[in-house]
């Protein structure tokens, strides 16, 4: 069997637009050869408790008019916005898998260890595929393929209409260049899941789930630009993986993450700001910002709904007008969700992702004249991660210390400098010694949880409003529970600010983690 790296950016677009692709300029004029056509049906086979895919692995067995071709994929780190895959493809007699013929004698023996005899199709793909082969100017050559079909398993169809380009050889940059004309002619949302990822979804009959942020481990001579790099994968993956779940489902949590995504996105760039030049950042955090404003909507009627107003619709039950405002609250809250829809799958945010992963992927930081800011990339992080550290501590520790004079403004002004801070404790702890940061990452926590509460009790009077406005009949009725639930939030929220200045204080008495090392 040989073994490939399948480099490839998916495509997902709407059956009306399938016949307009190969017919774009931006196709014809890097096709070479002509365009061939043929109908692929595969098999997917796994253990009843789905053993391979545990173990990062998808096996299939494919028909290619009369031939059987088996192939074993392995998902590896993404790049940029593409799937990057090691595959090992081989011909087969039939349609049942053959793990005898797999060369690579380590990948056998996973297969093995998983119980040959205890794999079973699980589910399987019908399409027709349109490939044209693609030439780039700098000489990169790539595969256009336009699918079109379904996914079949346990009796349930989920349609396949997308676009692939994989690419065969030279420069990742090429895929999302053309994948950025493609969006210019044609509407289309990038696919983050795979024909095995969806097969797998199909089978199991789940919604898709929320994705948090996980810590990233560096080693102690990373590089400033690695983890530049890694941090900005990192939040672009958790981006793309939160989007079915706003896409498709009311999880409030999908859009929190995607939120809590391009925060530390933010953050990330904003902490090597001074490396990288500056008209690259600055289309990165103003597209970020525009994005993580247009699901502010959601987030905060989900927060209101949830946390706000919950507690007290609980105490009173459908009395006091609190049945019209759980209405109200619950249109407006499904409203802001469509809108979210909607941002998601407009063209603004899939060029926003490409330009991302292109940028990410030939590393553009490096176009700029070299000066000491540029060269510190080059440097271990190690050497600046405390400044670094410091540098947002020092501003926290200054903000804190007025606390109690701040107004309404000078506190979210405080919490803005806390999730800073706290997404660089949460970039760096990895380096330094575990127990004293997570004591110090569990302070930021409560001070961050206090200022929220606090915001979102400050935010209620606006959301009430806006309702009142938009209920008509039941306008007075929504005033009036709106004004139960804004007096005993803030009436909880006295001793909420008397722990906030304890909890400061007792931040202000704390030692940074970077000082113990």
């Amino acid at each position: 069997m040989s073994v490939n790296r399948e480099i490839e950016l998916k495509g997902s677009i709407s059956t009306e637009y399938l016949d307009r692709i190969k017919d774009l300029p931006a196709i014809k004029k890097r096709a070479v050869g002509r365009a061939r056509s043929r109908k692929l049906t595969t098999v997917y086979f796994d253990t009843p408790e789905s053993a391979l895919r545990q173990q990062g692995l998808s096996l299939r067995v494919r028909k290619i008019g009369s031939a059987y071709v088996q192939c074993v994929k392995q998902a590896h780190k993404k790049f940029g916005g593409i799937l990057v895959r090691t595959e090992w493809e081989g011909p087969v007699p039939s349609q049942g898998p053959a793990v005898s013929v797999i060369e690579n004698k380590k990948l056998r023996r996973r297969i093995r260890a998983a119980g040959i005899k205890r794999l079973k199709p699980i589910f399987s793909t019908e399409f027709r595929r349109s490939s044209r082969a693609l030439e780039f100017d700098d000489g990169s050559r790539a595969t256009l393929d336009i699918d079109v079909g379904e996914i079949i398993a346990d009796g349930r169809s989920d349609p396949i209409c997308e676009f692939e380009l994989e690419l065969e050889s030279g420069a990742p940059e090429n895929l999302f260049e053309l994948a950025s004309e493609i969006g210019k002619a044609i509407p289309f949302r990038i696919s983050s899941l795979s024909k095995a990822a969806r097969g797998y979804a199909l089978l199991t009959r789940k919604d898709p789930q929320p994705q948090k942020s996980n810590k990233l481990a560096f080693a102690k001579d990373a590089t400033v630009e690695h983890v530049l790099t890694d941090l900005v994968q990192h939040c672009l993956d958790k981006l793309q993986a939160n989007e079915l779940v706003v896409l498709k489902t009311e999880e409030p949590e999908g859009v929190h993450q995607m939120r809590i995504a391009l925060r530390r996105l933010r953050a990330a760039l904003q902490l090597f700001k001074p490396a990288l030049p500056a008209d690259q950042y600055c289309w990165i955090t103003t597209e970020a910002k525009w994005l993580n404003d247009a699901l502010s909507a959601p987030r905060g009627w989900d927060v209101f709904a949830d946390e706000i107003v919950a507690p007290l619709a609980q105490l009173y039950g459908k009395d006091q007008g609190f049945d019209e405002l759980l209405i109200a609250v619950e249109q407006a809250r499904r409203h802001s969700h469509q809108q979210a829809r909607a941002t998601i799958d407009s063209e603004r945010y899939t060029d926003f992702l490409l330009r991302l992963s292109a940028w990410l992927s030939a590393k553009a930081w490096r176009e700029q004249p070299v000066s000491e800011q540029t060269t510190r990339l080059l440097d271990p992080v190690r050497i600046h991660s405390a400044d670094l550290l410091q540098k947002r501590d020092k501003l926290v520790r200054r903000q804190g210390k007025e606390i109690k004079g701040l107004s309404a403004d000078g506190l979210h002004k405080l919490r803005l400098s806390i999730k800073r801070l706290r997404y660089a404790a949460d970039f760096f702890e990895e380096l330094y010694p575990k127990k004293s940061a997570k004591s110090y990452k569990k302070r930021l926590a409560r001070l961050q949880n206090a200022l929220g509460y606090l915001r979102d009790v400050g935010s209620a009077d606006t959301l009430i409003h806006t309702l009142a406005e938009n209920s008509k009949d039941q306008a007075a009725a929504c005033a009036y529970a709106g004004g139960l639930i804004v007096g005993w939030h803030r009436s909880v929220s006295l001793n909420t600010k008397k722990q906030l200045h304890r909890d400061m204080a007792a931040f202000l008495r704390t030692e940074p983690f970077w000082n113990n090392d």
